[in-house]
């Protein structure tokens, strides 16, 4: 690797010397992921024009090679950028990029929002999560998790998965949240107006702006485990088909698809494993064995919008 140019993303800080928070924004983690660096972009260019107080960051997109290559992993190490935070500064590439983004944005910020949607393969509610493992920095996450307000409010039992962004700002002590949108290579306008707006009430929330939009709906509150190398999980290699969709209510046993072979023939039926709401789906067809198929949400409550 050491012939192989390293890539680092562009750091942007917009600030002012009045005193408040630093919030940080990360977009295009993944590269196949367009609606956090477009939401990101947007959110710069109306903290740009607005009278902030103190700083807001970003990286976007956060993995420059993954990003002009359109793929969710990097294209000269193969790995992916969301598990190998916080970095190694003399590591492979996207080890490198993580160290980076973790010293220059993470360690400096009060809050971490990383934008994130379903990428090409999968298909995912819009939502905003939350790791809850009982700390202080747990409580902090899940108000703004709930400021932000996407129709869905996912909260994750325990701490984060090693390598993710949300890991290396909790081990900082830093309190963080995600967003996921849809996917699917397609930007969808309310996706980009609900990114957009769910930041604004977090800086209202935080005073460094005076006024934001109400959400046009109550959050509907779940939780469970939310990481997509796990779920419902392919026991054979075929063909995906699916019955059920992202944000269908489902019940202990109801079919969610089945695997096809080679000539169309059911070789699996795939049921849901509990009752919830569906948050994940996969869109590709094509399975190996182990690959994740869905993951199913368990409704914790409905809460009004803090709004």
């Amino acid at each position: 690797m050491t012939n192989v140019r390293i890539e680092l993303p562009e750091i942007i800080t917009i600030a002012t010397e009045i005193s408040g928070p630093t919030i940080a924004v990360l977009g295009g983690v993944h590269g196949d992921e367009f609606e956090g660096v477009l939401a990101t972009r947007q959110i710069m260019t109306f903290a740009k024009k607005y009278s902030l107080k103190e700083k807001i960051k970003d990286v976007a997109p956060a993995h420059p090679v993954a990003w002009n290559a359109s793929t969710r992993e990097s294209p000269i190490d193969g790995l992916n950028l969301a598990r190998v935070f916080p970095g190694i500064p003399n590591g492979r590439p996207t080890e490198m990029v993580a160290h980076h983004i973790t010293q220059n944005l993470i360690a400096e910020s009060d809050l971490v929002i990383d934008l994130h949607s379903a990428g090409k393969g999968f298909d995912m509610a819009l939502l905003c999560g939350y790791q809850d493992s009982g700390s202080a920095i747990s409580l902090q996450s899940m108000k703004f998790a709930q400021t932000f307000a996407a129709p869905y409010t996912w909260r994750h039992g325990g701490a984060a998965a090693p390598g993710r962004s949300l890991s290396a700002a909790a081990v900082l002590g830093i309190p963080s949240i995600y967003v996921e949108g849809r996917g699917g290579s397609q930007v969808r306008i309310a996706d980009l107006e609900c990114y957009l707006n769910g930041v604004k009430r977090i800086l209202h929330s935080l005073e460094m702006i005076s006024e934001s939009t109400v959400p046009l709906t109550t959050s509907l509150q779940v939780v469970g485990d939310g990481n997509t190398d796990g779920g419902i999980s392919a026991p054979v290699a075929g063909y995906f088909t699916t019955r059920a969709s992202v944000g269908d209510f489902v019940e202990i046993g109801d079919l969610l698809g089945e695997i096809l072979n080679e000539n169309a023939d059911t070789i699996a039926q795939i049921r849901a494993p509990q009752s919830g709401v569906v948050m994940l789906v996969r869109r590709l067809s094509p399975v190996v064995i182990n690959d994740t198929l869905s993951i199913i949400a368990q409704i914790e409550k409905v809460k009004n919008s803090c709004e």
